[in-house]
């Protein structure tokens, strides 16, 4: 049986997580009536007072869809036969957020998420061009998709800047106009104004590894972060309890879309939030060019059909791909194409002192940028593109250490026992985020075979880790040993550069941006090209992925899309034009 709702909204938004549940927000404070959807619960900040709990959130999942009622299958590449994504439905029990789509309910994936927040360098808005300008058309991959965004980063800019002041993050910016004396990071783009917040206080490891990198002629700098240093419009500061990724934030210090963005829209009287609706399909005219509404189950099972004048899917870039393909909306075929991800290049290794892992927060870290994007080309110009190498200083858990110790320590028994005791608080790590090429083996669609227990096909990945992914994770790995070296680590274990995992919440590029109808999905605004009334946000709108987390650049393209719904024009920059497109060398001195 299938209810329609009789009230139209003005618009309806699916998906109440780092991207929707700013939409939502931002257009019910304008005035707009708004209906938001969300698979999962609406959270409270008392739902989490007692969230350290590893069996809870990191075995068991809790905030996370399962393989059993969101399945996702996997397979290497298009030959291959897909099966139940295996590093999700794992034998070790393991529920990490990490590596599952992201939480349900109000703020999505923003309740679990480290919190690391990046502005893309100026670059990375052109990296096809960059690489073909630096190393020649012929050292892309022969069937890569790689194109260029649409917008360049002077455009996203101050889009960058409302989010970071409007949600809150702490960091210390570096090239900020008339602050000559913030340059740390030397490769930062301009930027308007600093961080609202001061850096978060820093790890207990993390120093050494900022001194080493500084022995090596490296740039450290302090890695921003979407927690609160210091209270900030009412949410207090962090208390570094040592469970931040991977779980919800007790005090609401974590800047999560439930606690920063939907607040305000709900006060507003014109948003209502409607819990555990699972949206199956959005529905369109006899003509197909507009949307006219979705369809969603409810709680009970029972269809519901609402209306409204504009629709916007905010679910993820794995969802939104789903839906619209089980919606028949994919009339240039690009939908699903171009799959981007992150390789991790998790490097760990024990500290001489003790490193206290069970404090504070991943994001209380360090990072370099001496080989992000191209800068990587002066380096070796076999690796297309580089990324950042970040200290990963606590918020280690003992379940999620027990898991990924090093192949040569005991599994069970007295030695295993003794491993930990010995060497758990003297646990530190780095990582970087290499993300792959896109091409015309990377993609999603619809699972020929496998549905989910109501009757909606599941979504099939097919992405494998190619040679030119492979080689930037050993380059960033010989970085990683120098600096390991460096800090005199008494013993270290790295991951493969081909990691049997393909992350479900980094991924991006499944609904790409661009100005031609004929091989995007949607606009620079995030409006689809097939159907007028409706957008299509988050990190699916990615045309190419680089070695940053995407949550930053998300709710920048979140705000440039409120003002193009509302009618407001662009915003623009108040950095002189002449700051842009400036890039020092390798070496840190400026050229253009």
């Amino acid at each position: 049986m299938i209810t329609v709702t009789p009230k139209k909204y003005d618009v309806i938004v699916v998906g109440a997580g780092a991207s929707g549940a700013i939409v939502a927000s931002e257009l019910a404070q304008d005035g707009l009536s708004v209906l938001c959807l969300d698979k999962g619960a609406q959270h409270e900040t008392r739902d989490f007072r007692l969230k350290q709990d590893e069996i809870r959130y990191y075995a068991r999942g809790a905030l996370v869809p399962s393989m059993k009622t969101d399945p996702l299958t996997w397979r290497q590449d298009s030959a291959g036969t897909e099966s139940l994504a295996p590093w999700a439905d794992s034998p070790l029990g393991t529920a990490n957020p990490l590596h599952l789509p992201p939480s349900l309910g109000t703020g999505g994936g923003s309740v679990h998420w480290g919190g690391a927040c990046w502005r893309f360098r100026e670059s990375e808005f052109r990296m096809r061009s960059t690489i073909e300008e630096r190393l020649g058309a012929g050292a892309l991959p022969t069937n890569h998709t790689l194109v260029d965004w649409p917008i360049s980063y002077a455009d996203l800019e101050p889009y960058y800047d409302k989010a970071e002041w409007e949600l809150g993050i702490s960091g210390r910016g570096s090239n900020v106009v008339d602050r000559p004396e913030l340059n740390e990071n030397p490769w930062e783009p301009p930027r308007a104004r600093d961080y609202p917040m001061p850096p978060l206080r820093r790890g207990a490891a993390d120093q050494d590894f900022e001194d080493a990198c500084r022995r090596l002629g490296f740039h450290p700098f302090r890695t921003a972060a979407a927690i609160a240093s210091e209270p900030f419009k009412g949410r207090p500061a962090c208390t570094y309890c040592g469970f931040c990724h991977g779980y919800p934030c007790h005090i609401d210090a974590k800047t999560s879309t439930h606690v920063a963005a939907l607040p305000a829209g709900i006060a507003s009287g014109n948003l209502e939030i409607r819990d555990f609706c699972r949206v199956y399909r959005v529905n369109r005219t006899s003509v197909g060019d507009r949307v006219t509404g979705v369809s969603y189950f409810d709680d009970s099972g029972e269809s519901i059909e609402v209306e409204a004048d504009r629709v916007v899917l905010a679910c993820y870039a794995l969802e939104n791909a789903r839906l619209l393909l089980a919606s028949d909306i994919n009339r240039n075929g690009q939908v699903g194409k171009h799959l981007m991800t992150h390789a991790f290049g998790f490097f760990m290794g024990l500290t001489k002192e003790p490193s206290n892992p069970y404090m504070g927060t991943l994001v209380a870290s360090t990072s370099i940028e001496d080989f992000s994007g191209e800068l990587v080309h002066d380096q070796d110009p076999s690796v297309l593109w580089g990324a950042p190498i970040i200290s990963w200083p606590g918020d280690y858990q003992p379940i999620e250490i027990a898991h990924a110790i090093p192949a040569t320590a005991p599994r069970w028994g007295r030695g295993f026992k003794d491993w930990m005791r010995d060497n758990y608080n003297h646990i530190w790590s780095m990582y970087s985020q290499t993300a792959n090429i896109p091409t015309t083996e990377t993609y999603v669609d619809l699972d020929p075979r496998r549905t989910d227990p109501w009757g909606q096909p599941a979504l099939r990945m097919t992405h494998g880790w190619g040679d030119h992914d492979a080689r930037a994770v050993e380059f960033l790995l010989t970085k990683k040993r120098a600096i390991a070296r460096e800090m005199g680590l008494t013993t270290w274990w790295e991951e493969t550069t081909r990691p049997d995992y393909h992350l479900s919440t980094h991924e991006v590029g499944t609904h790409r941006m661009g100005d031609d109808p004929a091989t995007s999905v949607v606009d620079r605004f995030g409006r689809s090209h097939e159907c007028s009334n409706l957008y299509v946000i988050g990190g699916g709108q990615f045309p190419s992925y680089h070695g940053y987390n995407p949550t930053e650049t998300i709710w920048a393209l979140a705000y440039l899309t409120v003002d193009q719904m509302l009618d407001r024009p662009m915003r623009t920059s108040t950095i002189p034009s002449e700051r842009f497109g400036i890039r020092p060398t390798a070496g840190g001195q400026h050229v253009n």
